[in-house]
């Protein structure tokens, strides 16, 4: 989970130039946008998603890069009240990365992978902040030959349907437009391996909590997923405070133009409520709904969302379905132990991360820490680490040095890629 914009590099989006015919002048009542659309894609209307435009960028190793700007019935919804933006319907645009030599009449079905974006980011995060073509094609005997979509997230949507409303009265419905509107409308318009066989998810950060979450709630739908320094117990107070920070500075934004109305804020008579922790539990709780109460090993009442939390959800059997096909990648220890070969060991090999690398998850002493410090992720991937495998789910677990930074994940996601589809490398990328 990453701190939302006020941590963040203002986002950098990058249009291609339409390359799509004319539409006619004789086209009458048809919208302009249609013609360029139906040139591109044989179904660009259905799902809850209408599109607007295709942008179409050619790649100097044949590969492509396919913007589609569309409006979704999902984003957004009237929540509480009469919506105070308009229009209510936003245009929101997903990349998608087509492979050299894709021909979509040849007959090939092309497995998807999906890449969730992290907080304070958009779409275009591994175009932009790493060169996602090239990593593709560094991969040693390029095992993954398919279609990579990027689709719009929220700076801070943190991949829900969210329970509750902004403070102008409506909501997105991430999940929604994700797995029910979004996934079977690339089915539609690309030749994919349409079932749970063909698709795989991943993302960084918030959107490695968002590729936790909906595996768990979605194991008919994907086969492999990775978490790229994922936020992963929300009952850690770091995690709670980074996703109510989240709430009040970009809330439901889209883009680092919407503020306002997009905001979260708990308010009593018209005032706004100053107790912050009043604050942070109704800002989660409009996320993900009512929360539970419990007490705490240290007496302390501890704070859930069980249905939102991957620690729980792991111990429901969440992720049984992946076993063998999850990948786990965290790090900000900058000191590892080493064995005699030269490769990190974490104590036995399942202890979680050494207090020294950064946050204790027994003993957090730092409660105003913030989750998007790349030692305390660490600190709790090691902990679901050790979850997963006293549960038997096998998996792909690399903890090394690297921060919670773009300097980190693009030798992620290539290990990720060989893990996923063709074969694991003896050794973890920032170890």
């Amino acid at each position: 989970m990453r701190r939302s914009s006020r941590v963040m590099a203002a986002l950098v989006l990058t249009v291609a130039a339409l390359v799509a015919p004319a539409v006619p002048a004789h086209a009458g009542a048809v919208p302009a946008h249609a013609g360029a659309c139906a040139a591109s894609l044989p179904h660009p209307d259905g799902h809850g998603i209408t599109c607007v435009r295709v942008d179409r960028s050619p790649q100097p190793d044949g590969s492509e890069l396919r913007d589609v700007a569309m409006t979704s019935t999902a984003i957004f919804q009237p929540a509480g009240g009469t919506p105070e933006i308009s229009p209510l319907a936003r245009e929101i645009t997903v990349r998608i990365y087509l492979p050299p030599d894709y021909d979509p009449g040849g007959g090939t079905r092309y497995r998807s992978l999906y890449l969730l974006n992290g907080g304070g980011d958009n779409y275009d995060e591994w175009t932009t902040k790493a060169d996602l073509v090239s990593l593709i094609a560094s991969v040693p005997d390029r095992p993954f030959d398919g279609i990579v979509v990027m689709p719009t997230g929220g700076m801070t949507g943190w991949y829900a349907d969210w329970a509750g409303r902004t403070d102008g009265y409506f909501a997105p419905k991430w999940e929604t437009y994700h797995i029910s509107q979004l996934i079977p409308w690339i089915d539609a318009n690309f030749p994919t391996i349409a079932d749970r066989s063909g698709r795989g998810l991943a993302g960084l950060s918030m959107g490695g909590y968002g590729t936790l979450r909906y595996a768990a709630a979605h194991p008919g739908v994907f086969s492999v997923i990775g978490a790229f320094s994922p936020g992963i117990d929300l009952r850690a107070k770091p995690a709670q405070r980074t996703v109510s920070d989240s709430m009040w500075q970009s809330g439901a934004a889209i883009t680092p133009l919407d503020l306002g109305k997009y905001r979260v804020n708990k308010y009593r008579d018209g005032v706004i409520v100053l107790d912050q922790q009043e604050q942070l539990l109704y800002r989660l709780d409009t996320l993900f709904g009512p929360h539970t109460t419990a007490a705490g090993p240290d007496g302390q009442t501890v704070h859930d969302w069980p249905s939102a939390n991957p620690a729980v959800l792991a111990t429901q059997g969440g992720y049984a379905p992946y076993s063998g096909r999850l990948g786990l990648y965290a790090g900000g220890c900058k000191t590892l132990p080493r064995d005699s070969s030269g490769r990190y060991v974490l104590g036995d090999g399942d202890d979680p991360a050494p207090p020294e690398c950064g946050y204790s998850t027994t003993s957090p002493e730092n409660t105003e820490a913030r989750a998007v410090n790349e030692a305390i992720l660490g600190s709790h991937a090691s902990a679901f680490h050790t979850s997963l495998t006293g549960l038997g789910v096998r998996h792909r677990y690399c903890y090394g040095t690297g921060g919670h930074d773009w300097g980190s994940w693009p030798g992620i996601l290539v290990d990720f890629l060989q893990y996923a589809y063709g074969t694991a490398p003896a050794r973890c990328p920032n170890a």
